[in-house]
């Protein structure tokens, strides 16, 4: 189990008022993946208490009303901690007690939200891979067909791309559609023929590379779960990728790949006053670029806009700035982007040979 800390706007998001309805509370909790929402007072805003998942449920059985206020269903006398401690010490006092959630208090006023994430098996992982991108650089082969559909050696890209993360051991997938996204769920379903689960999301605007997860039921991602472009075709290690997200203890990690560009010119270098040093012809740099596919913690969710246009890279940005951590994976192995037409030809010569 790993310890987030949710502190500032994050923590504001995740915090409900006391006149707040119970609906208006599960909403909260349901958007940010959580199973409790701290519940401040309306009028002074400190801490009253908590609601939790089964606090709301009790509370509903016994014929409570959805629409009534929050304050009617909140356990007023939670787990808390009143003393600043190191994340070391909250996490073994919320494992001994049993406990996910634990708000810090200071002067009656919540300060943080310790969250503790069950972390899953690497068989129980879920893939959210973003699938309705135009296709522009590829027309007129996009005209009628979403890009993740052109077939590459007899099998759609997306197929590659699933039956890769298949063997992987992803078990679950959700696809976020927008262009012909019909022609996508028409063609893979429920995903049982690929032996699979398959939930979609519609983007109704265009959200960039990020923003369709704030579509997404948390409860139906794993923890961690894996994220990607749906024009990527890889052979990365999903479990080295998994066990370097965790062990860096990172909320989200970033894969990258080397990049080699040969200047075409000869490099003259000289010192500050000019005086010529030497010269090297024609060398090759090596740059680190986004591949594209990230192993993301549920506790990013929260710093995703809801409904918004948020590419990934701004994620990690973001939580720079955040009580999050953030770190990379390099992949040395196999990667195409198939987002021009001389990548998706030389896929096509890859992957024709193959099948």
């Amino acid at each position: 189990m790993r310890l987030t800390t949710l502190t500032g706007e994050h923590l504001r998001r995740v915090c409900v008022r006391s006149d707040q309805s119970v609906r208006e509370t599960m909403a909260v909790m349901s958007d940010a993946g959580l199973r409790l929402a701290p519940v401040l007072d309306s009028d002074s805003g400190r801490f009253l208490g908590v609601a939790a998942d089964g606090d709301l449920r009790r509370f509903l059985a016994a014929g409570g009303a959805i629409e009534a206020p929050v304050a009617e269903a909140v356990n007023r006398k939670p787990v808390v901690l009143e003393e600043l401690l190191n994340p070391s010490e909250v996490r073994s006092r919320m494992v001994w007690r049993g406990i996910e959630y634990l708000p810090l208090l200071r002067g009656g006023r919540i300060e943080a939200l310790y969250v503790l994430w069950t972390v899953s098996a690497p068989e129980q992982l879920t893939a959210v891979i973003m699938a309705g991108g135009l296709g522009s650089r590829l027309k007129p082969m996009t005209d009628s067909c979403p890009k993740p559909l052109i077939k590459l050696g007899g099998k759609p890209i997306l197929t590659h791309i699933i039956e890769h993360l298949r063997n992987e051991g992803v078990g679950r997938f959700v696809l976020s559609i927008n262009y012909l996204g019909d022609m996508i769920i028409d063609h893979y379903g429920d995903g049982a023929s690929l032996g699979i689960e398959i939930g979609y999301v519609n983007e109704t605007a265009r959200m960039g590379t990020g923003g369709a997860l704030s579509l997404i039921d948390p409860a139906t991602l794993s923890e961690p779960f894996v994220c990607m472009n749906g024009d990527i075709l890889n052979d990365l290690d999903l479990n080295a990728l998994r066990e370097r997200h965790l062990s860096g203890g990172w909320d989200a990690t970033m894969v990258v790949r080397d990049h080699n560009y040969t200047v075409p010119y000869g490099v003259v270098k000289k010192s500050a006053d000019g005086s010529f040093l030497g010269s090297e012809e024609k060398p090759t740099m090596v740059f680190q670029i986004n591949a594209g596919i990230y192993m993301l913690s549920k506790s990013i969710l929260p710093v995703v806009p809801k409904g918004r246009f948020y590419d990934l890279p701004t994620l990690f940005e973001d939580i720079q700035t955040r009580n999050l951590r953030s770190g990379t994976y390099t992949h040395q192995g196999r990667w195409i982007d198939v987002g021009t037409p001389e990548e998706y030809e030389r896929a096509q010569g890859i992957f024709e040979a193959s099948y």
